[in-house]
């Protein structure tokens, strides 16, 4: 994985666990005691190295025909319908990505939907198996499902979006 480096020094931010819960600090702790909070770690992670977009296969509930899945991913949590900057960029890229409405939940949020029958395929959706790339994500071997790289001069995420993230796990 790609560093953040240490505002500080020459070193990089690490995830650490202290008294108070995680947090990130520098690799060159105790001479440098520079630290972040886990969201400002993650904005100045998008900032360097952009987010990367992932694709996989996988079978609409709906009409049973095999679809490109797109699915952006970074680090930890982020997924679709988490950044709506994010979302409305890449629903005007890939015609796929749509804001829905799911009775599941009962509101609109912006998810993957089928290319041949536009079902939302969603983010609460029920499969049996929901994880079939899980391994691949935590084992960091996601390099045959990367589609793109979106560099954050393209959308701009601000701080806040990605502290909302973070203040609801």
């Amino acid at each position: 994985m790609k560093k953040v480096k240490c505002k500080q020094c020459d070193g990089y931010y690490v995830l650490k666990s202290g008294k108070f819960g995680e947090f990130v600090g520098c690799s060159n702790f105790p001479n440098c005691k520079s630290t972040l909070k886990i969201y400002e770690w993650v904005f100045e992670y998008i900032k360097e190295f952009g987010i990367n977009l992932y694709g996989w296969n996988r079978i609409c509930w709906k009409c049973g025909k095999e679809k490109l899945d797109e699915y952006f991913s970074w680090l930890g949590p982020i997924g679709l319908g988490d950044i709506e900057t994010l979302d409305k960029f890449l629903s005007n890229k890939y015609h796929t990505i749509r804001k829905m409405f799911s009775k599941t939940v009962n509101m609109n949020y912006f998810a993957n939907t089928c290319e041949y029958c536009s079902a939302l395929q969603g983010r609460y959706f029920v499969v049996e198996d929901p994880h079939e790339i899980m391994s691949d994500l935590f084992n960091h071997n996601m390099d045959r499902y990367f589609i793109e790289n979106i560099p954050y001069e393209k959308v701009k995420i601000s701080l806040e979006e990605i502290k909302k993230i973070f203040t609801h796990y």
